[in-house]
């Protein structure tokens, strides 16, 4: 069987989005399916040496399966002739169009969905979807016991509002802790890199409210760094964030309860730690592995 995920228009760059649809791919070839990352512009993605063929074009390559992987990619995958037809979404693309034309798209193809809030947001407007998991690399993210810095860690975006970067500022000031930023104090890095890295940061703070399904605070999670979150519908967390058994969650926008919680965690390493290890057995028992969920995949569209 041979998979084509359509990047037509969405394009491969160093972000998180890529390297996830690059590491599912991989996984996928390493299950003998033939997969192939299709684009209209060249690859700009360095983060790490890639495996899987990458054709540029105007036209999908012939294959059995084509995934669209964003809103921009849906016209070229419905113009393609293959079999099967499907729409990964991998967030609720608000700053791509509107939320009427995103609801078309999503009728126009078999949907696979990423988290739990976007499967019940389809459900509202009767759009049948499925939640796949891109799944966890459990033997590259973990805890190696290093001391940890008296510091919290955030993604660093200027670019979305939603990512609600300023809030990291704001906590920083009123608590006068370092901020160790994703994407700015660390880019470009592989797994080795970014996990050291995960493992200095004493809690991680997520605050963001337009997601699909939040992958960084997993990642820093299985590194045994506790999480404390927004409650935000959108923000992709719900999943994994259970307030007081995986992660201290707050009210959004409530930022004086974050930094009350930030704070608390960084001081009392034995609440830090139940957390956690809740967390790290949610994330294997619920999101589960990459391969596990690339069989699942594969089971879904044969």
């Amino acid at each position: 069987m041979r998979i084509v995920f359509d990047l037509y228009n969405v394009g491969l760059g160093n972000n998180g989005g890529t390297r996830t649809l690059i590491k599912c791919a991989e996984v996928l070839s390493e299950c003998g399916i033939d997969v192939i990352m299709f684009s209209n512009v060249p690859s700009k993605y360095t983060w790490h040496k890639a495996t899987i063929k990458h054709v540029q074009g105007h036209s999908a390559p012939p294959c059995d399966v084509i995934i669209a992987t964003g809103y921009d990619s849906v016209k070229n995958t419905l113009m393609s002739k293959a079999s099967k037809k499907y729409y990964y979404i991998r967030g609720f693309e608000l700053w791509r169009a509107t939320a009427s034309k995103l609801f078309q798209s999503f009728k126009s193809l078999k949907c696979i969905v990423n988290s739990q809030w976007l499967y019940n947001l389809l459900n509202s407007k009767k759009i049948h979807s499925s939640i796949i998991y891109p799944g966890l690399d459990f033997k590259k993210f973990k805890n190696l016991n290093l001391p940890r810095n008296n510091s919290f860690g955030a993604l660093y975006s200027q670019q979305h509002s939603t990512k609600r970067y300023a809030d990291a500022l704001q906590i920083k000031e009123m608590t006068g802790l370092k901020l160790q930023r994703l994407n700015k104090d660390i880019k470009d890095a592989n797994d080795r890199q970014m996990n050291e890295w995960y493992n200095t940061i004493g809690v991680w703070f997520a605050p963001t409210e337009l997601e699909g399904l939040h992958n960084p605070p997993m990642e820093v999670s299985l590194t045994g760094c506790p999480l404390v979150c927004t409650d935000h519908g959108r923000s992709g967390m719900q999943d994994y964030s259970i307030h007081n058994q995986t992660a201290l969650v707050y009210p959004a926008g409530n930022l004086k309860l974050a930094a009350k919680y930030i704070s608390k965690l960084l001081n009392d390493r034995v609440e830090s730690k139940r957390l956690n290890d809740n967390m790290i057995n949610l994330l294997k028992t619920k999101i589960g592995s990459r391969k596990s969920n690339m069989i699942k995949l594969i089971n879904h569209i044969s």
